[in-house]
């Protein structure tokens, strides 16, 4: 029956043409996640930089989701989404061509696109997945967007590995065109795909739309959760992600092709998880999406301790696995309990605690100068475990969850 649902949901093509458009800007971000924090770290020698790199991406990733989750429902999704794939990949060809014109662009080009690429990862969070669960019927939503989340992360399993191979083999420019191509597809993928899900009203206060949100938020616990717990995630876990490849390298010695490699086994681990749930949706979704975020924390702390490379890559699949059910629960936990008409406003208001994650990546900064890699994923880790255990206590006794 699960497989079943998860088959059902390629019968609609609205549903194909805005899950291969994120399956491509997905492929992208994986892909930036590695080439870029190496590519700063060979340029620079300073992992300080990467971590400043990745903050741009964030802050971008929150200030795109503060202004959306106060105007997001005023606007046509499919609009704002063809102009963030459009400025990303225009910028990545001037980029590419930046570098036949003897231009010394590289660090700041890779600034340039962490930051768009921040903004267009709220965009997709706000319009293109709403779009996507909208296109469905309501039996077939928890499947479809699980299946989407899954792509996500199947793309963890394909970026890193693709990164790795650009990284060894071939020109440092290719990377931008390469990333150039991605988003120009996905941006025709986007022009037939009309949003039907706007408020005709464009003159309602955007302030009034923002506090509607937030009272909304207020009284459903499932959604309280879901934000609070979320920035832990963000600050924590995520930034681990930056650091993986680097960690691979300085543990074992390895090149970037075969550091690629191993990082893509995350994915391997997320695409594994997120077929799983995907087909099977649990009925106690808040549960085991806390379960899946607590567990990655373990993980996390677990990878900065082995020097076994074995044991290593079998943690590496599992922090993969809990991250992609984690997601999956978050994207249905905020779609099946807003309401159809801020849905998207709710989404930009998941992308503002998505974009903490720029004080985790800014703490790895400054925390760089002190520590090496092994020891800054084990304070993530530790600090991760900690501060879930302190919210998971809040939610209990305020809440009655968890």
């Amino acid at each position: 029956m699960g497989f079943q649902l998860t088959l059902n949901v390629w019968k609609f093509s609205s549903f194909r043409n805005l899950f291969l458009a994120g399956l491509l800007t997905s492929v992208a971000r994986w892909f930036e996640f590695l080439t870029f924090a190496i590519l700063t770290w060979k340029l620079t020698a300073n992992t300080s930089m990467v971590g400043y790199i990745m903050t741009s991406r964030f802050f971008f990733l929150a200030l795109t989701g503060f202004y959306f989750s106060a105007k997001g429902s005023q606007y046509s999704g499919q609009k704002i989404i063809i102009l963030f794939t459009g400025i990303c990949s225009v910028s990545c060809f001037l980029i590419f061509l930046s570098y036949y014109l003897n231009f010394e662009f590289e660090l700041l080009g890779l600034f340039l696109i962490s930051s768009i690429s921040g903004a267009l990862w709220s965009v997709d969070f706000s319009f293109r997945r709403r779009m996507l669960a909208d296109s469905l019927p309501d039996y077939l939503i928890s499947s479809g967007v699980s299946m989407d989340v899954l792509s996500t992360h199947a793309t963890r399993l394909i970026g890193p590995f693709i990164g790795g191979v650009f990284l060894v083999s071939l020109m440092p420019e290719l990377i931008f065109l390469f990333l150039g191509i991605l988003y120009m597809f996905s941006t025709f993928l986007i022009l037939p795909e009309k949003d039907k899900n706007i408020i005709s009203n464009n003159n309602i206060p955007s302030m009034l739309l923002f506090s509607e949100v937030l009272s909304e938020v207020s009284k459903k616990t499932n959604l309280i959760a879901v934000i609070l717990l979320t920035p832990l995630f963000n600050i924590f876990g995520l930034p681990f992600l930056s650091l993986v490849g680097i960690l691979i390298i300085e543990k074992f010695s390895t090149n970037s092709f075969y550091s690629g490699m191993i990082v893509s086994l995350e994915g391997l681990g997320a695409l594994t998880g997120g077929i799983l749930i995907s087909a099977f949706p649990p009925k106690r979704k808040l549960l085991l999406f806390c379960l899946m975020l607590l567990c990655l924390f373990l993980f996390i702390s677990l990878l900065s301790i082995t020097s076994n490379l074995l044991i290593f890559i079998l943690l590496l699949f599992f922090a993969g696995f809990v991250t992609s059910s984690y997601s999956a629960l978050q994207s249905s936990i905020i779609y099946l309990n807003a309401s159809p008409h801020i849905r998207s406003s709710t989404f930009s208001l998941l992308t503002i605690a998505i974009g903490t994650g720029s004080i985790g990546t800014l703490n790895i900064s400054l925390m760089s100068n002190y520590f090496s890699t092994k020891d800054l994923t084990l304070i993530m880790g530790v600090e991760g475990i900690v501060s879930f255990i302190l919210i998971a206590s809040f939610l209990k006794l305020k809440h009655n969850l968890i």
